[in-house]
């Protein structure tokens, strides 16, 4: 019998993957901004709002599917209305189960979930500092663009390659590693400017 929770998995990968893509876009509109570049801005915001509203029919099918299959029976309630209103870093758990890491976000009555091998989420951390060490900071667009050749043909992420580098950033952010201290940049730093800190997390992985 087919099994109606790899569906559901694979439409919490396509909204994840979306959440990365606009995060990229928004990446893409300050750098526009940063080049008073106003016709460019109004052309990619228009984007944006259509991948918005696109993102939001995926979120709407997933809950669909899981009422017609019987995998999300509850009915809202206010404290998971709410939880659309927090910070992702907020509303984002993670667990490290063998030699995989499993991340869950959380979002109103939809929980996002992806697995990621702890190997991989190293090496995006590490390549990741070392754009640090260059730049000053880092961006998701930089770390993809490094490692894309590895992410498609060592993992299992060949088909949403964007995924396991949005990933690693959240879990990095969630535990006091990196930071966004300018929000509408979405350039990521060290907390402190403390590379021991990264290095310590990634030794308690194993």
């Amino acid at each position: 019998m087919p099994e109606p929770t790899a569906v559901s998995s694979s439409l919490d990968e396509l909204s994840e993957g979306m959440a990365a893509f606009e995060e990229e876009l928004a990446d893409e509109i300050g750098e526009l901004a940063k080049r008073r570049d106003w016709q460019g801005i109004q052309e990619r915001t228009d984007y944006a709002k259509q991948i918005r509203t696109f993102a939001h029919k995926i979120m709407a099918l997933k809950e669909e599917w899981d009422r017609l299959n019987g995998l999300d029976d509850s009915e809202p309630t206010a404290a998971e209305d709410d939880t659309d209103q927090l910070p992702v870093t907020a509303r984002t758990r993670w667990e490290k189960i063998g030699d995989k890491i499993r991340v869950q976000t959380e979002g109103g009555r939809t929980a996002y979930s992806n697995i990621i091998p702890v190997w991989l989420f190293k090496e995006l951390a590490l390549a990741a500092l070392a754009q640090i060490r260059a730049n000053g900071y880092v961006k998701t667009a930089d770390v993809l663009s490094g490692k894309l050749d590895t992410i498609v043909e060592k993992s299992e992420y060949k088909r949403a390659p964007r995924l396991p580098v949005y990933v690693t950033f959240k879990v990095l952010v969630k535990e006091g590693v990196f930071e966004n201290p300018d929000r509408n940049t979405h350039r990521y730093t060290l907390v402190g400017g403390n590379e021991q800190l990264l290095h310590r997390f990634l030794g308690e992985l194993g």
